[in-house]
């Protein structure tokens, strides 16, 4: 129609955020260490792959080879709060899976944690998407889609690359579908509030306080 003035206004959007850390200085420490690591074991989650996420408390990235990683995206999680309008978070927890050919993860979502993150230090190329599910899909129940949008998709994806780093809202359902390539390397961690940090004492920001680590020196 001409002549009507109109304005589309995009309700309640859910904020998910990509960045590119190709070649980061840990880059090939974290490989090394993933394919190296020793405690790994079965999550019920993931399926034809391994898992450093064993007791739930993991903090991989707070391995002192991984500090410059840890800090740059934590740096990440503090652009994402602030473009959320949100509270400064802190990184708690951090593993890694491995998927191999025909492995797939459940969908789930983080408790717990206010955002969480995937960051994948090596994929093969085709490896399978990251899939976020559409929390308004349930009200989808009268809606005939003739063309696909924002407004109206299920899913959303988020096709992995190497050095790509993917930070979402921790209570989005994700999963990963059936994998068609040998090796994918994702390393996952969630966050706790700033607010929460009185509780949570063996945590520590390394951007201002030295690593664990130094305390004994």
């Amino acid at each position: 129609m001409s002549g009507i003035d109109y304005v589309h206004h995009q309700a309640f959007p859910s904020l998910i955020s990509t960045f590119e850390l190709k070649d980061h200085p840990c880059e090939k420490t974290v490989l090394e260490m993933i394919e190296t690591w020793e405690k790994t074991g079965n999550h019920r989650l993931v399926h034809e792959g391994s898992s450093s996420y064993i007791t739930g408390d993991e903090q991989f990235l707070n391995d002192k080879r991984l500090i410059d990683l840890w800090k740059t995206i934590q740096e990440c999680c503090d652009i994402y709060t602030q473009e959320m309008g949100i509270d400064y978070t802190l990184i708690s927890t951090s593993w890694f899976n491995t998927l191999y050919e025909n492995g797939v993860v459940d969908a789930h979502r983080h408790e717990r944690s206010v955002i969480s993150g995937a960051y994948y230090p090596y994929v093969d190329d085709g490896s399978s998407p990251l899939l976020f599910d559409n929390p308004y899909s349930q009200n989808f129940m009268n809606m005939n889609t003739i063309n696909l949008s924002n407004y109206n998709r299920y899913q959303l994806e988020c096709f992995p690359k190497s050095g790509l780093l993917v930070i979402f809202p921790s209570w989005m359902k994700h999963s990963v579908p059936n994998n068609p390539t040998k090796k994918r390397f994702t390393i996952s961690f969630n966050t706790i509030r700033h607010a929460d940090r009185e509780y949570y004492l063996t945590l520590r920001d390394y951007r201002m306080q030295k690593h664990e680590s130094d305390d004994a020196k």
